[in-house]
This record gives structure tokens, C-alpha cells and sequence, in this order.
């Protein structure tokens, strides 16, 4: 597709497509307006016709149909609908099996649809529904059924056509192709005029990027029925292309660049393609265990080191892979003192085979950090210790809470030991609960409450919560000791796993 055409086909949805949706929108809503005015017109004649009709109902005392023929206000009220009534095709008051007691106006051979069909199609969320529902003049019918008692007298019936809503419809309906075909035509105009202001910078703008070509290659616009943006498009595309290469080359040869000047300081070893040692300074030759004075060089890095050496091994990896290595942590041996140095490893130039390597090592200096990991890994270890202890904590007491709730069952049944296995059971909960205490403050530390707390009272109480009766407790307390300074909750804590543990055993 060209551009013009684009251009068109863009203006064209711009322009009709919401002026269209918008209009229909209007206009089912003014449908459903007018299905509601005339839904009030028809409620309001069988409401009047229904209160006349229980008027002349209150007096008839022998046949009510004769009373309801004979009134002259009901027939004169039932015939005036149809001219006072907009939209009313008929107005009929009938006996239920069909014959007529005061009316004017037919209705059509078949039975019209209810006009709840129209006030539904008229409320529907599909735009096209409400235009559809009243297109063809069409008539709906309204009744309401009178009782006499608990049996059915009469039934009246309005019959409501939808012309003047039809018409309406057409109306606008005619408008919304009228305004289509002027947007049309206006989307066309907008797009040749676009058109024409657009041609000669788009021109400009691939001649631009003709000339900006390396001279060994030739740019040419696709010929036959392509696209002018398609070809500005694509010309910058490959001038991005030819921009972004060098961007990349000029920023890995910088960056090599930055990386030899910042470890100039550190261990720097210079090989060429087939791994020979074309440089390296006084740090290398001391860390490395490399012969000094010059000696090194010329030589292949794998005859000095040795072919099982970590560096070469390295080296190999990252050769055969084609991938440089930054910053990796090897452990490399001069003569009896090991030593952890962070290596980095650069391929010179590009390409499956470089020129040669960077090789750049700095000491690892990591007390800090090892001490950062040491006392990580054994604040992991404590937890892990803490952690298997609550499962084991919490086991147990599941356990029992069990075996105590199955005896419940049957104590309830049989006897009355019910109050005893409950409290078995809350203590067990309890111990639950204090586990879990256990571990929150463990993995959430909490500032020490100090206080001065009587020890004597505090083992006392913390026994008596443990104790169980086939237990026999013995206190042998000091009493010269009074009070001591401490966090009154976990002492308690702690004597209370102690004891329990002495209960279990």
C-alpha cells in the first residue's frame, strides 16, 4: 500500500469512524427516549381506562359487562386514546375470549408482538439493536387484564405503532451517509495534501542518508510501488545499523583501554595469539612465580606455569569460548604461598581468532568479607540448630495433643475426666506457643528488659506450670538468694525448656 493510500485510509477512519460511531450512539439513544415516551403514553391510557372501568364496576350490581357497555364516558374515553394518544394505533377493551365491549381501531390479521420485546430491543448494549427493533413502522401491543374477583373480566389492549420513531431513524440514518461520503471525500483531500507537503523533505531526507553511506556502498530506492516512509525507514535503519557498530567497537576498545590504565598497579601479563608472554610487570612476575628481567618473555605462559596450573586452565576456557572473564576468584600458587586473586581476562580485538589476551590480575584482600561470610554461615548454622529444635518442640506436643484429644472422645462418653484432658491439652498448646515466642525473638532480636526478678518465686512458678502428676517435685532453694537483675519473660523461657526437658526424660 503507498503512502497516499495510507495516507487516505488513516484520515478516513480518523474522520468517519468516530462521527459515525458517535451519531449512532445518539440516535439509539433518542430511540430509546422515544420508546419510553411512548411507553408512558400507552401505561397512561389503560390507567385511565382501568380507573374508569372500576368505577363503573362499583355499580353494576347485576352484569357488570352490560354496566361497562353502557357507559358512554368509558366508550368515549377508550375512542379519544386514539387521537390524544401519539403513537396509539388502537384502543380496545375486550372480554377474554375476544369479543369487543368498547374500542376503535384493528389491529393486524396475526397477533402484534408484546411491547416488551421493543422496550428490551430498545435497552440493548449492540448499537444496530434499537435501529432494528423499529425500522418498518411497526406495532407493539399493551395490555392489562381486569378481574372480577379471583376470574378475569375483561382485557384492555393499546395498540402502539412505531412510525414517528421510524421516521426519526430513517432521518438519521441518512445523515450518518451524508456526513460518511463528505468525510470521505475530506480524508481524501487531507491526504493528497499531506501528501504533497511531505514528498519533497521525505526526498530530502533519503538523499541525506545517501550521502551519509560509507563510498563502497550503493544506496538505491526500491523501485516499482514502494513506500517513500518505507524507504526513509529503511535507509536510516542501516545507517543506525553502520552507527551502532562503531559506537560498540569505539566503547570495547575504550573500555579495554580504561581497564588496562585502572590495574596498572596490579598483575598484568600481555599474551599473543599462540599464548606467549609478550609483557608482563614486576607484580606479575612476583605473584605468578614468572622469571624476572625480561627473561618471561617470548616464552609460552604454559611452559612457565605449567599446564595445570589455574590461570592456564582459565585462559584455555575463556580462549575456547570465545568469552572474556572479569573479576573471577582463582587461587594461584608461587612457589609455598597460595594466594586468591581476582582475575580478568581480555580478548584483543574481535573476531574467532584474537591477536592476543589482557591478563590482569589484583589481590583479593577479603578479611572483611570473609568475616562478613564466616559469621553469616554460622548465624545460618544457629538457625538451623534453632529451627530443627522448634520442629522437634512443636512435634511432640502435636503428638500429644492427639493422643490426649482421642481420649477426650472417649472420657466425654464414659466419664467425667473431660476437664482434666482439656487442661492436659491447653498446656500443650501452650508449649506451642511459647516455642513459636521462642523463635520470633530469635530471628527478630528484641532489646533486653531488665528488672529485678525474684529467683526463688520465678523457678517455683515455672515448675508448677511443667509439673505433671505422675511427677514428684522436690525445692531445694536458697533462700539467701533474693533477687537477681534480668529479662524476667526469657529466663522464663529458658527454665521452662529446661524443666520440660527433664519432664520428658
Amino acid at each position: 500500500m503507498r503512502l497516499r493510500q495510507r495516507l487516505a485510509l488513516g484520515f478516513l477512519l480518523l474522520l468517519v469512524v468516530p462521527l459515525v460511531a458517535v451519531t449512532i450512539l445518539q440516535v439509539d439513544r433518542t430511540i430509546s427516549l422515544m420508546v419510553s415516551d411512548l411507553e408512558q403514553t400507552g401505561s397512561l391510557l389503560i390507567g385511565q381506562i382501568y380507573e374508569q372501568i372500576r368505577t363503573d364496576l362499583n355499580g353494576a350490581r347485576e352484569d357488570p359487562l352490560a354496566a361497562l357497555r353502557a357507559d358512554s364516558l368509558l366508550t368515549t374515553l377508550v375512542r379519544s386514546s386514539l387521537v390524544f394518544g401519539p403513537g396509539v394505533v388502537y384502543a380496545r377493551l375486550e372480554t377474554p375470549d375476544g369479543k369487543t365491549i368498547a374500542g376503535l381501531g384493528t389491529a393486524s390479521a396475526s397477533a402484534p408482538p408484546s411491547f416488551a420485546i421493543l422496550k428490551r430491543d430498545a435497552a440493548s448494549w449492540w448499537p444496530s439493536a434499537p435501529i432494528a427493533a423499529v425500522w418498518g413502522k411497526r406495532t407493539y401491543e399493551m395490555s392489562r387484564v381486569v378481574n372480577l374477583g379471583d376470574k378475569p373480566l375483561a382485557v384492555i389492549r393499546i395498540g402502539l405503532s412505531t412510525a414517528l420513531i421510524d421516521a426519526e431513524a430513517r432521518r438519521s440514518v441518512s445523515y450518518i451517509i451524508s456526513v460518511g461520503a463528505a468525510g470521505v471525500l475530506l480524508a481524501l483531500a487531507a491526504a493528497m495534501l499531506v501528501r504533497s507537503l511531505l514528498r519533497e523533505p521525505i526526498a530530502a531526507l533519503i538523499s541525506s542518508a545517501k550521502a551519509m553511506a560509507p563510498a563502497g556502498e550503493t544506496l538505491s530506492l526500491p523501485a516499482g510501488d514502494g513506500d517513500e516512509l518505507e524507504s526513509v525507514v529503511e535507509k536510516f535503519n542501516q545507517l543506525a545499523a553502520r552507527i551502532k557498530m562503531s559506537r560498540t567497537q569505539w566503547e570495547t576498545e575504550r573500555g579495554q583501554f580504561f581497564n588496562i590504565f585502572r590495574s596498572i598497579n596490579d598483575a598484568v601479563v600481555l599474551l599473543d595469539a599462540a599464548g606467549a608472554v609478550l609483557f608482563a610487570n614486576a607484580e606479575a612476575q612476583e605473584r605468578l612465580g614468572l622469571p624476572t628481567g625480561g627473561l618471561a618473555e617470548g616464552k609460552p605462559l604454559k611452559l612457565l606455569l605449567g599446564s595445570n596450573h589455574p590461570l592456564l586452565r582459565a585462559i584455555e576456557t575463556a580462549t575456547a569460548t570465545g568469552t572474556e572473564l572479569r573479576d573471577a576468584a582463582l587461587e594461584l600458587t608461587a612457589g609455598q604461598a597460595p594466594e586468591r586473586l581476582l582475575v580478568s581476562l581480555f580478548a584483543l580485538g574481535h573476531g574467532p581468532e584474537p591477536p592476543g589476551m589482557l591478563v590482569v590480575a589484583r589481590d583479593l584482600r577479603l578479611m572483611r568479607e570473609l568475616e562478613t561470610v564466616v559469621e553469616h554461615s554460622d548465624r545460618l548454622v544457629r538457625l538451623g540448630s534453632v529451627i530443627s529444635g522448634v520442629a522437634h518442640q512443636l512435634r511432640n506436643p502435636l503428638n500429644a495433643m492427639n493422643l490426649q484429644l482421642e481420649l477426650l472422645s472417649h472420657d466425654v462418653e464414659r466419664s467425667g475426666n473431660a476437664v482434666r484432658r482439656v487442661r492436659a491439652l491447653r498446656d500443650e498448646i501452650e508449649r506451642l506457643d511459647h516455642a513459636i515466642d521462642a523463635l520470633l525473638r530469635f530471628m527478630r532480636p528484641e532489646q533486653l528488659k531488665l528488672a529485678s526478678v525474684p529467683l526463688n518465686t520465678l523457678l517455683t512458678e515455672v515448675a508448677s506450670m511443667v509439673l505433671k502428676p505422675e511427677i514428684r517435685l522436690e525445692y531445694d532453694l536458697d533462700s539467701s538468694v533474693l533477687a537477681i537483675t534480668a529479662d524476667r519473660a526469657l529466663l522464663a523461657e529458658a527454665l521452662r525448656n529446661i524443666f520440660a526437658n527433664a519432664v520428658e526424660a
